[in-house]
Parts: C-alpha cells; sequence; structure tokens
C-alpha cells in the first residue's frame, strides 16, 4: 500500500542475498528460532542460530483497540484513487481479533468507510521479524494491507523515507504480494515478488529485516528476499526505524474501481501483530557490521581482498568492517567490500577475495570468558592475529591470546 502512485509489483536492479529465516506459532509465543540460508525460491526454511525475542505485540485479546499502541486515521488519504473513509467506528475487537470492516456508506464525499490502524510516534522497528496473522476478504474491489512506512517520512517525504510492505491483495485472487518501495536516487522504485495461497483463510505474513536484506514469508515460506547492503542501490532508508500500518482500502489504483457492492459489508481480520528482535547474547551478530581488534589492540583488515589479511591498522575503515553472515549450524562467514574471508585450509595466510562462500569461508564462532571471541575453520584450527607481525593464519591448534579478538571496541 503506497502513500502516492500506482502499486504495481516490478523489479528494480537489485542482487538478492542468501538469508533465510522462520516463522511463528499463534497466541502463546515470546521467543522464535531463525533459518539456515537458502536460496530466494519459494520453499520452507530450516532452523538457524538465531534467537527472535518478542519485543512488542497485540493479541486483540480486550473490548476495543488498543489506544496506547495504535492510531486510528480519519479520512481519506488522498491517494491511488481510494474510495474509502477511514473512520473509528470500522475498527472494532472481537472474539481475539482486531475485525477491520469495509461498508458501502457515504461518509465525507466518499462512497464506503473502512479502517486504517497506525504505530507512528508509539511504536517503531528497526531490524526485526515482524509479522501478523491475517485473514482477508475475497471480495472485488478490496485492498488490504499490512506495512510499514519510515518514521521520518513528514520530514523527508515518501518514497525518500521508505516503504516495506508485508502483505498486500486484491479482489479475489489467490496473490499475495511483497514489495519494497524507495528513492532510487532519481526518483520512485520497488522491488518485491508474490507467492499464492488462500488468502481468505488466517495465515502469518512476516518479514525478516536486517542490515543486510529484507526477507518475505507467508507461513514458513520465503518467497522474496532484496538486498539492502552497504546502501546498495541507495536503499539507506533501510536502514532506518519503520512504523506499522494495517488497512483495508476499497476501489484504487491496484484493484480497480469494480466493486462488488453485493458482498459488502466484509471484514478483514487481525489476530495478532508480532515484533521480535534478535538476540545473540552468546553467540554471533548475524546481519551486524562489526570490527575486530586483536591482542596487540589493532584491528583486523580485509585488506579490500588484494593482499593477505593482518591485524596491523591503528583505526578502523571501510576494509577493518565486516559483515557477520549466518551459515547455519552455528557457523558464520565474514564478509567486506563484498569479498569472504577465507581461512585457505590453513595452508597459507588468510585472505578475503572469495566471491562465494564454501568449507574454507565458514567458521565456528567462539566465545570466551572474557568477552573475546574466537573463530575457527573448518580445518579445526583457529584464526591467529599474528601479533600483527605478519599476515594472519588459520592454522593454530588451540587459542590464546593471538587467537582471541574483541568485537566493536
Amino acid at each position: 500500500m503506497k502513500t502516492q502512485l500506482l502499486k504495481f509489483l516490478a523489479g528494480a536492479v537489485m542482487l538478492l542475498v542468501l538469508v533465510g529465516l522462520v516463522s511463528s506459532c499463534k497466541k502463546d509465543l515470546s521467543t522464535l528460532k531463525g533459518g539456515t540460508a537458502v536460496n530466494t525460491e519459494s520453499q520452507t526454511t530450516a532452523s538457524r542460530a538465531v534467537t527472535y525475542q518478542l519485543v512488542w505485540s497485540d493479541e486483540f485479546n480486550g473490548t476495543g483497540v488498543d489506544g496506547s499502541k495504535w492510531n486510528i486515521d480519519n479520512g481519506n488519504p488522498g491517494v491511488n484513487n481510494e474510495k474509502e473513509y477511514y473512520q473509528a467506528a470500522n475498527a472494532t475487537v472481537s472474539g481475539g481479533n482486531l475485525v477491520i470492516t469495509a461498508r458501502q456508506q457515504s461518509v465525507g464525499g466518499q462512497p464506503y468507510t473502512s479502517a486504517k490502524l497506525n504505530t507512528s510516534g508509539k511504536f517503531s522497528v528497526q531490524y526485526g521479524r515482524i509479522e501478523a496473522r491475517i485473514q482477508l476478504p475475497m471480495v472485488n474491489g478490496t485492498w488490504p494491507a499490512f506495512w510499514m512506512l519510515g518514521t521520518n517520512i513528514n520530514s523527508v517525504g515518501w518514497p525518500t523515507c521508505g516503504e516495506i510492505d508485508i502483505m498486500e491483495h486484491v479482489n479475489t485472487s489467490s496473490t499475495i504480494l511483497g514489495t519494497m518501495h524507495w528513492n532510487g536516487g532519481n526518483g520512485h522504485v520497488q522491488y518485491g515478488s508474490s507467492i499464492n495461497t488462500t488468502p481468505g483463510s488466517f495465515h502469518v505474513y512476516a518479514v525478516q529485516w536486517d542490515s543486510q536484506s529484507i526477507n518475505w514469508y507467508v507461513d514458513n515460506t520465503l518467497y522474496a528476499t532484496g538486498n539492502i547492503a552497504n546502501n546498495i542501490n541507495n536503499t539507506g532508508a533501510f536502514q532506518l526505524p519503520f512504523y506499522i500500518i494495517l488497512n483495508l482500502a476499497i476501489g484504487g489504483d491496484l484493484p480497480g474501481n469494480n466493486i462488488d457492492n453485493g458482498s459488502l459489508p466484509t471484514n478483514m481480520l487481525v489476530d495478532y501483530v508480532r515484533v521480535y528482535k534478535a538476540v545473540n547474547s552468546n553467540g554471533p551478530p548475524i546481519g551486524q557490521t562489526i570490527t575486530l581488534k586483536g591482542f596487540n589492540n589493532q584491528y583486523v583488515s580485509g585488506e579490500n581482498g588484494t593482499a593477505p589479511m593482518n591485524c596491523n591498522r591503528p583505526t578502523a575503515s571501510a576494509w577493518e568492517q565486516f559483515v557477520v553472515v549466518d551459515e547455519g549450524g552455528g557457523k558464520v562467514a565474514l564478509q567486506s567490500m563484498g569479498k569472504y574471508v577465507s581461512s585457505e585450509n590453513g595452508t597459507q595466510a588468510i585472505t578475503c577475495n572469495r566471491t562465494s562462500v564454501g568449507a574454507w569461508e565458514t567458521f565456528t564462532w567462539g566465545t570466551n570468558a572474557d568477552g573475546t571471541i574466537t573463530l575457527q575453520g573448518s580445518n579445526g584450527k583457529y584464526i591467529s592475529s599474528e601479533n600483527g607481525t605478519q599476515p594472519m593464519t588459520c592454522n593454530r591448534a588451540t587459542a590464546s591470546g593471538w587467537e582471541s579478538f574483541r568485537v566493536n571496541q
């Protein structure tokens, strides 16, 4: 659901990041586990060593909309040629569900009424898993959506603020749309995909979002991944907080205006909305950009992939920053300047020049009692800083001072 312009599903020029995650249960979840790296074709994800902890939710177990969590819009948004007038009367809570009702009813110069809720000024999220369990109307002319906008929209406008459409559906289609919108540098661009399901039944619609990518799910199935790493294609908007929106539009550019009045009123039911944040207290900070400082108090450098790696930099700049990528089974890869660190199987100095991840590019992340970490290659040996006196290696049978690193210090 956009704040302006027509919403089609078109591809912006983007690379896809192979990152995967999982779904949820029903009303009693407080944590859940994520999934191993996957490709971007629709499939069910497996478990991974990242824990997601519930930080915000609305289970809609009360008797009305919780005003401490939601704002309710009033009026027509004046975009997309929509035909509804939003009002509080069309948002109720019943039977453990938020009920958004669309009616053929003339109010404020519009022929239909409906409801739109948002968390602006009350709750926002930057990264995590954002999900809702929703049953959608199957009525021609309806346009329900579960989506997010950047909290800075009032200062920078749309599309510069960014938009993440977790779920959109139109008319009686079996297709669910997941889309991201932003300012590509010369105006609005978008990227997304779709998946078929049974929208008239309850399903869990979710994104899992970190500094590297946005991943779209229906239930346990990943169907789209958008790359936002390193401001690729001017995607920096997606490194900032967003607020949540639920609404049921009537008519407009995407569904068209062939509205089935005989099937109104109709409802969009929301069982819950939940937000989880990644918790990695004793594990690798998946998706984060980090620095590594050795025993000699110098930073590890990827050397831009042009030379063996060293641990001799007094300050950290781009070459000294690494993205932690989950490789499943407790293993990670380290990426700098678009290339991956390789152990070289311990037969020569380590490098950061691999374009893809194989066994030599995966490491077991270990945590020491003093808060330092170790990195053990697939050869069973540990990475050593060599105290900064020569290029780094991955050939130590045990880990001591030179094989321990401080993160982000």
